[in-house]
């Protein structure tokens, strides 16, 4: 086997290694992507003691996305999770994926240094039905330190 051949034949190898590793980001980007917007209905409580220290900012149900954002704190607790969740026009509850934004606004108003600073949150939703199958109803639930769980509803306009 010469120089030559032994080039080539690592040239096509290395080129079929790239082309797989290729295939495999992409698959795993999509699994990702899917997992993350798994489009699984939520069994929500309906019957929850009601949450009132909340507000939303903004509420948007566009064509392909559903975007809430907001803040959300059961009074005298130190740890903050908020759940947000969209009521489709069959009246199931779909969850939507939701991050902490740091609020420092809340904490002032509130005159509680640093205690709901974690209170904000971003909460969406890629779904290619966000306008006609949605109602524009959405739920936020707020545990407390004990996981007891806290619900308001709210109609973005």
């Amino acid at each position: 086997m010469n120089n030559g051949e032994l080039k080539r034949i690592l040239k096509g190898k290395i080129n079929a290694f790239f082309c797989i590793m290729i295939v495999l980001s992409i698959g795993l980007t999509y699994s990702f992507f899917k997992a993350w917007n798994r489009p699984g209905v939520a069994k929500v409580a309906t019957h929850l003691p009601i949450l009132k220290d909340f507000y939303i900012d903004s509420c948007v149900f566009g064509k392909k996305d559903i975007t809430v954002s907001g803040w959300a704190f059961v009074s005298g607790n130190s740890k903050i999770l908020n759940r947000i969740y969209a009521k489709k026009t069959n009246s199931k509850w779909i969850e939507l994926m939701n991050s902490t934004i740091t609020r420092g606004d809340v904490s002032a108003a509130y005159k509680s240094p640093l205690s709901y600073d974690r209170s904000g949150f971003m909460a969406t939703r890629r779904d290619d039905a966000s306008q006609k199958d949605f109602t524009r109803e959405i739920m936020i639930i707020s545990l407390d330190n004990e996981g007891s769980e806290y619900a308001s509803k709210y109609n973005c306009q």
